[in-house]
C-alpha cells in the first residue's frame, strides 16, 4: 500500500480550484435566477393565496365602518387601522431573492432559515461536474467520489463536492 504524501500548500492549491469552480457556478445561478437581495415587489401571495387576500380586502370594510361610527373608537382608529392593512399587505408582496454564497455551505445561520439549505438541493451544472472532473489541481479522491455519487444518486449537489473536498481527511 502506497502512502499518499500531501504539503500544504498542495492542498489549498487544489481546495481553492474547487472553490473556484463552485463559486462560478454559484455566481451564474444568482446571475440567472436574478438572486441580488434587493426587494422586489411580488404577486405571488396574491396568486398563490387569492381567497385569503380577497377576504383581507372584503373584511377591510365592515371593520372601517365599525371602527368609524362607533364612539369610543373613530377616525384615528380607522387611520391606524388603514395603515396596518397597508403595511401587512405591502409586507405580503414583498419578495426578496436572497443570493447564494460559497461560504454558507456547510453553515448553519439564520440565513439558512431564510435559503433552507440550498446547497444540499441545488444541483452543480454538467458542465461544472466536468470541469472538476478534467482538472488537474482537483484531488482524484474528489473526482471519484463525483463519478461515484453521479452513478449512485444521479445528480451531484453543491454539498456533495463541498463534503468530498473538505471533509475527506487525506490518505497517511
Amino acid at each position: 500500500m502506497q502512502a499518499v504524501l500531501y504539503s500544504s500548500s498542495t492542498m489549498v492549491m487544489t481546495m481553492d480550484e474547487v472553490k473556484r469552480l463552485l463559486t462560478e457556478e454559484i455566481e451564474r445561478i444568482n446571475r440567472e435566477e436574478k438572486r441580488d437581495n434587493k426587494i422586489r415587489f411580488s404577486r405571488k401571495f396574491m396568486q398563490s393565496h387569492p381567497y385569503l387576500f380577497a377576504a383581507m380586502l372584503v373584511s377591510y370594510v365592515p371593520v372601517a365602518i365599525i371602527l368609524f361610527y362607533a364612539p369610543y373608537f373613530g377616525l384615528p382608529y380607522l387611520i391606524g387601522f388603514t395603515v396596518f392593512l397597508l403595511v401587512m399587505t405591502l409586507a405580503l408582496s414583498v419578495d426578496i431573492n436572497p443570493t447564494y454564497r460559497f461560504e454558507d455551505i456547510d453553515t448553519l445561520d439564520l440565513r439558512v432559515c431564510y435559503n433552507g439549505e440550498w446547497f444540499t438541493v441545488r444541483h452543480v451544472s454538467q458542465d461544472t461536474q466536468d470541469k472538476l472532473l478534467h482538472n488537474e489541481q482537483v484531488p482524484s479522491a474528489v473526482k471519484a467520489g463525483i463519478e461515484k455519487i453521479r452513478r449512485t444518486k444521479g445528480d451531484v449537489d453543491f454539498y456533495d463536492v463541498f463534503s468530498l473536498a473538505y471533509h475527506q481527511q487525506p490518505s497517511r
